[in-house]
C-alpha cells in the first residue's frame, strides 16, 4: 500500500495515495551502538507517517569476519529483492559494502547512502539510482583549537580500536595532518590494557586524539576514565561526543544531521525527482564539547571563543 499521490519511481510506476510506500533501511550495525541508534531513531521520528519503515542489521560492530558480512548483505540483498520496497536507506559504511554496491548499483531500486566515511567512491558511488551525504570528521577544525589552547604541535597520537573501519579513518586523519606538517603516531588496540599501555606510550606527542572505543574488549568506563587521571599529562580531544568522559574537547558530527536528511531526501524521491538529480553532500553541523573536570586537573586553557559556542559535559 503505498502513501504518496502522483510519484513516480524509477521504473515509472505510479505512487498512489490509496497505498503506503515502503522504506527498507539497512543499519550497518546492531540495536544498542549509540551513534547508529540515533540516525535511525531520527529518520524514524519523521518518517514513521510517511512510510512503513522495516529495519535490518548487518552487525558490522561485533561482526568483522568479511565472509560472513557478506552472506548477511546476500541475506538482506534476498530480502530486498522479495520485498521490492520503494526505496532503501543505507546507514554507515558496511550497508553500502555488503549490500548496495553488490546488489542495488545502478538498479531499479532508489537508494539513499548517509555515514559513509571520507569518500563514498570506493563503495561503489557515484550511481544511477543513489545520492546521500558522505561523512566528514572535523579534524582540521578540532586541530585549530588545539593549537591555540597549547601552542605548536608538532606530533599528534591517535589511540583507537583495531578495526577497518578505523583503519580506514586513520589514513584520512594522516593525509590532514601531513598537511598541517604534524606527525602522526597511531595505536590501535583490541583490549582495554593494550589502550591503557598506549595512553603511557603517547605522551611523547604534543596532543593524544582518542578514536572510539567500540570493540575494545574488556572495556571499564570508570577504570578508564581514573586511568586518564592518573596517567595523561597532554591535551586530549576526541571526533565523538561519548568519548568525553575521557578527553578535555571534542568536536563531534551530529547523526541526527544524517537521520534528518535522509529523511529529506526520501521525501524528495517520493515527490518525484531522481537519485542521480539530487548532488551528494558532506554533513555540515559539528558540535563541540568540553569536559571541566579533566581541565582542571592541568594549566589547559581552551580559548574563551570556544568555550562560549560550546557544551559543558557535567557526567563526571
Amino acid at each position: 500500500m503505498k502513501l504518496w499521490l502522483s510519484v513516480l519511481t524509477l521504473s515509472g510506476c505510479l505512487i498512489t495515495s490509496a497505498q503506503a510506500a515502503n522504506c527498507f533501511y539497512i543499519n550497518s550495525y546492531h540495536q544498542g551502538y549509540e551513534w547508529s541508534d540515533r540516525i535511525q531513531a531520527q529518520f524514524s521520528k519523521e518518517m514513521k507517517t510517511v512510510c512503513n519503515i522495516s529495519y535490518h542489521y548487518l552487525n558490522a560492530k561485533k561482526e568483522t569476519n568479511p565472509n560472513k558480512l557478506k552472506n548477511k548483505g546476500m541475506e538482506i540483498a534476498n530480502l530486498i529483492a522479495l520485498s521490492q520496497p520503494d526505496i532503501v536507506i543505507a546507514a554507515d559504511d558496511a550497508a553500502s559494502e555488503y549490500v548496495v554496491n553488490p546488489y542495488l548499483r545502478n538498479g531499479q531500486t532508489p537508494v539513499i547512502y548517509v555515514g559513509i566515511n571520507w569518500d563514498p567512491r570506493p563503495f561503489g558511488y557515484p550511481m544511477s539510482n543513489a545520492t546521500g551525504m558522505t561523512e566528514v570528521w572535523p579534524i582540521q577544525q578540532a586541530l585549530d583549537t588545539v593549537k591555540k589552547t597549547i601552542g605548536v604541535v608538532t606530533k599528534m597520537a591517535l589511540i583507537t580500536a583495531d578495526n577497518p573501519l578505523e583503519n580506514r579513518d586513520e589514513q584520512a586523519i594522516r593525509k590532514i595532518m601531513d598537511k598541517n606538517d604534524v606527525q602522526l603516531n597511531s595505536y590501535f588496540v583490541r583490549t582495554f590494557e593494550e589502550w591503557k599501555q598506549s595512553i603511557k606510550a603517547a605522551q611523547y606527542n604534543d596532543v593524544i586524539k582518542l578514536g572510539t572505543i567500540q570493540g575494545i574488549k574488556d572495556w571499564d568506563k570508570e577504570a578508564a576514565i581514573a586511568w586518564i587521571k592518573e596517567h595523561n599529562q597532554r591535551f586530549t580531544f576526541a571526533n565523538q561526543d561519548f568519548m568525553l568522559p575521557f578527553v578535555m574537547y571534542s568536536i563531534s558530527k551530529s547523526p541526527e544531521e544524517f537521520g534528518h536528511w535522509a529523511a529529506e531526501l526520501t521525501r524528495t524521491i517520493f515527490k518525484g525527482d531522481q537519485p542521480w538529480q539530487i548532488p551528494i553532500i558532506p554533513n555540515r553541523i559539528f558540535i563541540s564539547r568540553y569536559n571541566p573536570l579533566l581541565l582542571s586537573k592541568t594549566d589547559f586553557k581552551i580559548p574563551d571563543a570556544v568555550i562560549r559556542q560550546s557544551i559543558v559535559y557535567k557526567d563526571n
